[in-house]
């Protein structure tokens, strides 16, 4: 390159990544094979993809600042995992609980995601003054129906993608309630980066904050997750090898053609142990 892509702090902020201590609450989500490449493989990242991060560490350091009387950015440990939790504040509402916070700073599509909003597209004929279809009079679809796009938005909890921010959410729950701070609630605040932008409506995102409640999950479906995926951890730095990401950690093949940094060395790994790389 004639010349430095970005300015030198913005280069370091961007290029820091924690050093590998093992599975933490934030690993939900990832594959094993992912973590492990990036614990034990050089890889670059693209500057570009990583603008946001840089705003969601920045949004977590001045939040932190504000954090008055309640347990702000707590490093948690129990033996087996230690965790660093957003935020902890004392329930108004009942005395003796707290809520547990965490912040994401997200995009329309994944907001979307989380409060299980979905766009339908259908095709609406249009009609005349009389009530009767209007007939299209010229063009390749001459005597054709005139349509046009109808756009709902339809709501369904049920169908909110938030398994990845559940299992880290219980997971400081379970930290805080063994150490003496029982949990009424679990939230999390999100900051939509497009908010109020043409897409972002488009998608049902109407505003640029969202409170989303995250649901108690038993102790034991939590504990067992986060120990299955530290043996597959074990595992991988026993035998060099890890099974390569599931549908759910891969986000649909979209994290792998997409956003994976390290991609390159996922396909090595596949090309190297004779399997067909992309998804199972």
């Amino acid at each position: 390159m004639k010349e430095r892509c970005a300015a030198l702090p913005y280069l370091r902020l961007i290029g820091y990544d924690r050093e590998w201590k093992g599975i933490s609450p934030s690993s939900a989500g990832s594959g094993a094979r992912s973590l492990y490449l990036k614990a034990t493989t050089d890889y670059t990242i693209d500057p570009e993809q990583r603008v946001w991060a840089a705003f969601g560490t920045s949004t977590h350091n001045k939040l932190s600042l504000y954090s008055y009387n309640v347990l702000s950015e707590e490093t948690l440990t129990d033996g087996q995992m230690q965790g660093i939790a957003d935020l902890l504040e004392e329930d108004e509402n009942q005395e003796g609980y707290f809520n547990l916070w965490d912040f994401k700073n997200w995009g329309s599509y994944k907001a979307a995601l989380a409060l299980g909003i979905t766009t339908l597209v259908e095709e609406e004929t249009v009609l005349d003054e009389d009530g009767k279809p209007r007939i299209l009079k010229s063009g390749k679809n001459k005597g054709k129906v005139k349509t046009k796009q109808k756009r709902t938005i339809v709501q369904d909890d049920s169908k909110a993608d938030l398994r990845s921010e559940e299992l880290q959410l219980n997971r400081y729950r379970i930290f805080y309630e063994e150490s003496g701070f029982p949990i009424s609630k679990m939230l999390i605040q999100v900051m939509v980066r497009d908010g109020g932008l043409y897409i972002a409506k488009n998608r049902g995102i109407e505003k640029n904050k969202y409170i989303i409640p995250i649901r108690r999950i038993p102790n034991s479906e939590v504990l067992s997750f986060y120990q299955v995926l530290s043996a597959k951890m074990e595992k991988a730095f026993k035998y060099g090898y890890s099974k390569k990401c599931d549908l759910w950690e891969s986000m649909n093949g979209q994290k792998c053609e997409r956003f994976c940094e390290v991609k390159d060395s996922c396909q090595l790994m596949s090309k190297s142990n004779n399997e067909r790389w992309g998804l199972i």
